[in-house]
Order: C-alpha cells, then structure tokens, then sequence
C-alpha cells in the first residue's frame, strides 16, 4: 500500500554532506569517498523500488493480547509498496516506531525487511551504512528507526551526508520557537499533539476502524499498545471516539515530554531548537578500508 506522500517526498529532500577527515588521510581517497556519498544520497532520492510484504508479523505478535486474529496468513494480509528508497526508508522507520525502546507493534515487520533489502541491494557496500530516524525531537523517549549495514569502525576516516524526508505532521519552527517562550509545558504539548497525530493520524485511523479485517483489527491493536505505553486507559474504541482516544493519548505524552524535556535542556528556546516531528532524518556513511 503505497504511501501519499512518497512522490511529495522527493521535493522535501534536503541533502546536506558533512565530511570529517584527519589531516594524515590521503585526498584523494577523501575525495573518493566524499563523491561516493553524493552518489549514494542521490541514489536514495531518486532510485525507486517496489516492496511487497505481509501484515502476519503484526497480527501474530499481537494474537492473545488485546485483540484476537484467527489466523496470520493469507492474501488479505498482503501488501505492496513502492517509491523512491528514501521515502520507504522513511516509512520503515515510523513502522518500527518504540516508546522507552519498546516497539509499539510489529505490523511492518516485513516491510522493514523489504526496504533494507532494497537500499542495502542500491546502495554502497561493505562499508556504507544507511540510518533512517524518526524522533519528535532530539533524545526523545518516542522515535523509530532503521540501519541498513554495520557500523563504522572506532577510529575510522567517516564521510557523512543527511537526507531528510517529510512525514506525519511537522511542526514549524516559529511556532515551537513561540511556545518555548511560554515554557515547557507548551512547547511540549505542542510536540506531543504532533507526535500523537503522526502515529494514529484521525482521519486514517476512523478510515482504519471501519475497515475490513485484518485491518480493524491491527488498528485497534495499535492503539491499545499505544495506550498502554503511555499509561492511558481508552475505553470503547471505534470510528466517533478517534478524537477524543488521541486526546488522551495525547496529554498523557505531553507530561511525559515535559519531564524529558525539563530533564534534558537546560531551556525551552534549546529544547525547541531540536523539534523534528515532521520529518525523518537518513544518515549515509562511507569510511576507509
């Protein structure tokens, strides 16, 4: 199921390469991995690929919890995607969304796995890393994310460029500069009223409820997960009561930010200075042999 905003994607990329190297390192090996790092980003940008998987991860890992699944498998449960590497990425990584490093749920298990295969096939090679992160603001307790390839060496020469990718829904900057100077509380309700509307996003979410199976199913199980990470007790849950389940949801995540975020900065104005809720940041990094 193809994502709305994946060809909008492309006109949000934002590629920015940020090279370190010693002075001992050859130029031209520099040079060379500098330009291979330019290709990579480009690559992503503009590559596209087509990802088939499968809902099953998601209803057998949620199966005996809150919500039943007669079965995993079938073609009710089958999925395609395709776009542009950078935009599955992206999506990959709000799939693998955690609250305090706990996965909300595994629904797109297998659409992780499609993505890393398809960036991991097009891009770099045995020293290339690809990281997708999703995170409302920097160190987040809330945020998801996906790396394709091992980690650079300790001590090694790393080239580095960044794509980012719009998704869910952002937050400008004025704005978070606004209610950072009314303090935390504000600037973190802000945050958490978009992080909330990223993940269970209404619309689609009534859309969801009053879907057919496996999809009714899944949804509820989401916010159920949801719900339970943040400490909210929902009720009855269908199509007319989205607005308020997220409300609760909602200011439950705001008073967890606003810990976070007390905790963290040492201001509202540099807390509000890192808020990235409406985009996912991709790191591509190639170092020396």
């Amino acid at each position: 199921m193809s994502s709305t905003v994946l060809d909008a994607a492309i006109c949000l990329l934002l590629v920015s390469a940020a090279v370190g190297t010693l002075a001992t390192v050859d130029a031209s090996d520099a040079r060379s991995r500098h330009r291979a790092v330019d290709a990579d980003t480009e690559t992503l940008a503009t590559a596209t690929a087509t990802v088939n998987y499968t809902l099953g991860p998601g209803a057998h890992e949620a199966s005996g919890t809150n919500v039943s699944f007669p079965d995993a498998r079938g073609p009710e449960f089958d999925r395609t995607t395709h776009g542009p590497l950078a935009g599955l990425l992206a999506d990959a990584a709000l799939g693998r969304v955690a609250v305090d490093g706990e996965q909300v749920t595994h629904a797109r298990a297998d659409l992780v796995a499609g993505v890393r295969s398809a960036v991991g096939a097009a891009v770099g090679g045995a020293r290339t890393q690809v990281v997708a992160d999703w995170r409302p603001y920097a160190g987040a307790p809330v945020g998801g994310r996906v790396t394709v390839g091992d980690d650079p060496p300790p001590d090694t020469d790393v080239n580095a460029a960044r794509v980012a990718v719009g998704r869910g829904e952002s937050v400008d900057e004025s704005r978070a500069e606004r209610a950072a100077t009314r303090g935390y509380g504000p600037l973190s309700r802000l945050l958490a009223g978009r992080t909330v509307a990223t993940l269970l996003p209404p619309e689609a979410m009534r859309f969801a409820l009053g879907a057919d199976y496996p999809v009714s199913a899944l949804v509820r199980h989401r916010y159920r997960r949801v719900a339970d990470l943040t400490g909210v007790e929902l009720g009855p849950l269908d199509r007319e009561r989205v607005g308020r389940s997220n409300a609760r949801i909602e200011r439950a995540l705001a008073r967890r930010f606003e810990r976070d975020l007390r905790a963290r900065y040492s201001s509202p104005a540099a807390a509000a200075r890192t808020a990235r809720v409406g985009e996912v940041r991709i790191v591509v990094r190639r170092w020396s042999a």
